[in-house]
């Protein structure tokens, strides 16, 4: 993720009036911050509390202040820049807010501790001294083969790719059926972060089991940030991977729900590369999306590209149609009953405009049309 200075704070609305179904784009002197999800807040008034808040503070971080200090449910920022070196590179940011805390459901922990054999210890020491090393391995895995590809990818991040081996050789001794077990045991039991992330990690050299996909996503939603970034860049790695297959979501439902809703939204993106990338059965498909549509649309209306194009690919893989960042196609085709004709979609209308107001909430512009807002309006409900 870029760092921000602080002086991206002080930020020059691009206009006062956004076109409906238009991102919350602000300008800085760095680059451009689009908000993503904002229901109650504008994205002007938001930045500017930010700014009050924290004034020295990066924005990259401002994440923790508007779940801490400004009422929202959860959030994440994401930084991008249009050159791999970021040398006279334009920054982009995505912020993404959750206000309504009844769509944040993250699980509960466990309660126990479990006994970690050998080579289980090692690495959870290894997730305890160095959790980014445990991650990138777990996203990288696909190359080990290939040292210069790992070398080429990991070195910007400031990896050194020998750490990277150390890790493969641990995880390649617990590819034994006892050791899938004890991973799903261990997320689902064991009170220790460390212990879970080890887990997770355990869990890459599985990706033939569907209960193994299932579990990465509910480790999304850990109560524990470290675990849900650790099962972020596995799932990464195996959506990018060359053997990725199709899998039976079915009895994930609850996790993706939860997901799709905007519980941990710096996974958000992955959760939907993941089930386009795995191919979701479209009936199973279209009833995630439906119980949980707000997120999605609000990126598909983004203006940053990369960020509605993971949303736009899963609607496309589920639907068979393509309406690009069009938010009227994709919201009157959640309206439908797959079995309902097309001449009967009239009786749907209720249906299309609530979804349609839910994409338009998500993204509404820069707020010059409301007004401005009091304190009471503002905070999640």
């Amino acid at each position: 993720m870029a760092i921000l200075r602080p002086a991206l704070c002080v930020v020059i609305l691009l206009a006062a009036t956004a076109p409906r179904g238009a991102g919350q784009v602000l300008a800085g002197p760095e680059g451009s911050v689009e908000f993503v999800g904002l229901e109650h807040w504008s994205a002007s008034e938001l930045l500017e509390a930010i700014r009050q808040i924290t004034p020295d503070q990066p924005l990259h971080a401002c994440a923790a202040v508007m779940k801490g200090q400004l009422g929202f449910a959860d959030a994440a920022v994401r930084g991008y820049v249009d050159s791999p070196d970021h040398r006279g590179s334009q920054r982009y940011t995505v912020i993404i807010g959750v206000e309504d805390p009844a769509r944040v459901r993250y699980r509960s922990a466990g309660s126990g501790t479990i006994d970690l054999p050998e080579p289980w210890q090692a690495l959870k020491s290894v997730a305890e001294g160095d959790l980014a090393a445990l991650s990138m391995a777990s996203q990288l895995a696909r190359f080990r083969n290939s040292p210069e590809m790992v070398r080429q990818l990991a070195e910007p991040f400031g990896f050194d790719p020998t750490a990277l081996d150390r890790v493969w050789e641990l995880t390649d001794a617990m590819d034994g059926e006892h050791d899938r077990l004890l991973a799903h045991e261990i997320l689902a039991n064991d009170t220790s972060w460390s212990a879970r992330a080890t887990a997770v990690s355990a869990l890459v050299n599985f990706n033939n089991h569907d209960a193994a996909w299932h579990e990465l996503i509910s480790a999304m939603i850990d109560p524990d940030a470290r675990v849900g970034a650790a099962a972020d860049a596995a799932l990464q790695g195996w959506a990018r991977s060359a053997e990725r297959r199709a899998v039976r979501w079915d009895a994930a439902r609850a996790s993706l729900v939860a997901l799709l809703d905007g519980t941990n939204p710096y996974a958000f993106s992955t959760v939907l590369r993941v089930l386009a990338a795995t191919e979701i059965e479209p009936a199973f498909g279209r009833q995630l999306i439906r119980a949980a549509p707000d997120l999605l649309l609000a990126h598909v209306g983004a203006e940053h590209e990369t960020t509605r194009e993971s949303a736009i690919d899963l609607l496309k893989t589920v639907s068979g149609q393509d309406f690009g960042a069009d938010l009227e196609a994709w919201s009157e085709w959640l309206s439908v009953e797959p079995d309902e004709p097309h001449e009967s979609r009239a009786s749907t209308r209720k249906a299309r405009t609530r979804l349609q107001n839910v994409a338009e909430a998500g993204i509404r512009g820069a707020g010059g049309n409301e007004g401005p807002l009091k304190r009471s309006d503002t905070r999640a409900r």
